[in-house]
């Protein structure tokens, strides 16, 4: 079973999206962290983040720890589309980004993917 853990920042909703602050400007708004079933990163793996209302959607490559690190609006709902090599590709719909909290700045969501192919394991 595919398992995404959110953690979202604030609760309640905003009106407007408000902008996003620039990659030298601080923090990113949003990280994507990218594991396999048992929880190690999956480095290079491909991520997209797009608006759910339209407009143009973002993509980076997750780090060495599996990271993906996007500067997107606040108070605005997004799609989260990820790639990588051996597995399934994985959407996961209607997250929302809420206005952060100085204390922590940055929304956080963990993608758990699943092998593709046929696998044997050794019993």
């Amino acid at each position: 079973m595919l398992t995404v853990l959110l953690l979202f920042l604030g609760l309640g909703t905003a009106a407007q999206p408000i902008p996003c602050a620039e990659q030298d400007e601080g923090p990113p708004t949003l990280i994507v962290e990218v594991v396999d079933p048992v929880w190690i990163p999956l480095p290079d793996s491909e991520v997209t983040v797009k608006p759910a209302k339209g407009g143009s959607s973002k993509s980076t490559h997750a780090d060495d720890n599996g990271n993906a690190r996007f500067w997107v609006q606040t108070g605005a709902t997004y799609t989260i589309e990820v790639k990588s090599q051996g597995f399934n590709k994985k959407t996961v719909k209607h997250i929302f980004i809420a206005k952060p909290k100085p204390a922590s700045p940055t929304a956080r969501v963990q993608v758990k993917m699943e092998p593709s192919g046929p696998f044997t394991y050794n019993k």
